[in-house]
């Protein structure tokens, strides 16, 4: 059945309603869909824009389809609006005609869509909320635990394991802080009562509407309200950008599980075995939250590309958006579960990591200081001096540079040595953000404050995110 086009073009052929049609995508929201039109019946209803008993009879239609909203995909339609409308044709005979008043599809499926996309997101950052409360539990444990830290997967600098989980931590925070923003500005905003495009001339209240909808402000411009799909773009960007962020965290994993590194211990439910190798234990579930990130970007690409050549004003290609940003949302969602368990359940091998700190002459940046600001020596002189030395003995034992070194400029060894240990190092490191364990107690704490004061943010959300009970 094709409702809206049979007067003025007639029957349509199925293949064409079905290469058309988004009924299959629309699972997705049909709930949504449901919860708009009952909010815009009641309306109709509140403002006698309609008999009043017609609108008691819709309302406790559309009640009974939300609690079994599969009988709409029973029909051949061309979306779940059309299916809605013969769902009522069938359940209310020719008053079902009272109930497109005032409405368009444009509207309605905007405003479920970002309905959708509010009760999504905010599950996203109820997710990103409990691991950073993980991180930053584990971090406490591990405050004094050395750490090897790369730069081009070179041996580079030691750190902490505390340093590295808050690492993680701050920029979930920014995330947090970004995504509460692109709620506000972007999302919470309701479409309903726009019309096609240019709004009509029935007497709606587009701010009742948006109460009844939970939603904070309207889209005010008609055109942008029907139109426009700058906040899927903007959404869809962001969440992007942080499946990229999480690909990096679970490449560190993979690299710390093998055991040329050995740094850690992941909990079993987290890996795989070969079916040929009897030895192996794969971590596959960072393998495909790797794999996640560049699937991630791929929806992104889709996105941007569709709506980058649509004129303004409502056009088909836009249906074709919303199962990229959906797929987007919950599977990043479902890749910050289990990298929440993840990290839970592993365990950080403390004597390798100290084994290694030792191994290579990473502290060789900070000898290089001590010398510099203890002995006024311009720093890129030592530098340099270091550089030569090392080559010259051909090999990065740090006793031997120190016994060279304390034999060329007349410096105590116990007091080279006690420069360049690990232990000595990270406590010497004063600077905010380093990883001094001392200076990291205090960063966790203030990291706490700024996370229960994103949970009170993310409980107040959740609060808004019901329904009215009173249509």
């Amino acid at each position: 059945m094709t409702l809206y086009r049979d007067a003025l073009l007639g029957k349509s052929d199925d293949k064409i309603v079905s290469f058309t049609s988004s009924i299959d995508e629309d699972r997705l929201i049909v709930n949504e869909v449901i919860e708009v039109l009952i909010a815009h019946v009641h309306h109709l209803r509140s403002e006698g824009l309609i008999p009043y008993e017609v609108g008691d009879k819709a309302l406790k239609a559309l009640r009974e389809l939300l609690k079994n909203s599969d009988e709409l995909f029973r029909f051949k339609v061309e979306d779940v609006h059309e299916a809605v409308e013969v769902y009522l044709m069938n359940a209310l005979g020719v008053d079902a005609g009272w109930i497109p008043l005032g409405r368009s599809r444009n509207d309605h499926v905007a405003t479920a869509l970002r309905l959708k996309t509010k009760r999504l997101v905010v599950e996203l950052i109820g997710e990103m909320l409990k691991f950073r409360e993980v991180l930053l539990k584990k971090a406490c444990s591990y405050l004094e635990i050395p750490l090897p830290l790369t730069t081009h997967l070179q041996s580079a600098q030691v750190s902490t394991v505390a340093h590295y989980l808050t690492y993680i931590e701050e920029m979930l925070s920014n995330y947090t802080s970004i995504i509460y923003a692109v709620l506000d500005v972007f999302v919470d905003k309701s479409p309903l009562g726009a019309g096609a495009i240019a709004g009509t001339t029935v007497p709606l209240n587009r701010l009742e509407l948006a109460r009844l909808l939970g939603f904070n402000s309207l889209v005010n411009n008609t055109l942008l309200a029907t139109g426009s799909r700058d906040f899927i773009c903007v959404v869809a960007s962001v969440i992007t950008s942080l499946a990229v962020s999480l690909s990096r965290i679970a490449e560190d994993f993979i690299i710390w599980g093998t055991p040329q590194f050995n740094y850690i211990e992941p909990p079993t439910t987290h890996l795989a075995t070969s079916s040929m190798m009897p030895h192996k234990k794969n971590l596959v579930t960072m393998e495909v939250l790797r794999a996640w990130g560049g699937e991630a970007v791929g929806h992104l690409a889709a996105i941007l590309s569709v709506v980058k050549a649509v004129p303004s004003g409502y056009n088909l290609d836009l249906q074709e958006v919303t199962k990229h940003l959906l797929k987007l949302i919950l599977n990043t969602i479902e890749a910050l579960t289990i990298v929440r368990d993840f990290v839970e359940g592993t365990e950080f091998k403390e004597e390798t990591l100290r084994n290694e700190v030792y191994k290579y002459p990473i502290t060789i940046t900070d000898l290089a200081e001590f010398i510099s600001v203890k002995y006024g020596k311009p720093y890129r002189e030592v530098h340099r001096e270091l550089a030569l030395l090392m080559k010259e003995l051909g090999e990065f034992d740090m006793n031997k540079v120190c016994n060279e070194l304390s034999r060329r400029l007349g410096i105590s060894l116990e007091e080279l040595h006690r420069a360049i240990t690990p232990e000595n190092v990270l406590k010497a490191r004063r600077v905010v953000g380093s990883p001094n364990p001392e200076l990291m107690l205090e960063t966790i704490r203030n990291f706490k404050a700024v996370l229960n004061s994103d949970y009170d943010r993310y409980a107040a959300l959740i609060s808004r995110l019901v329904i009215p009970n009173e249509y």
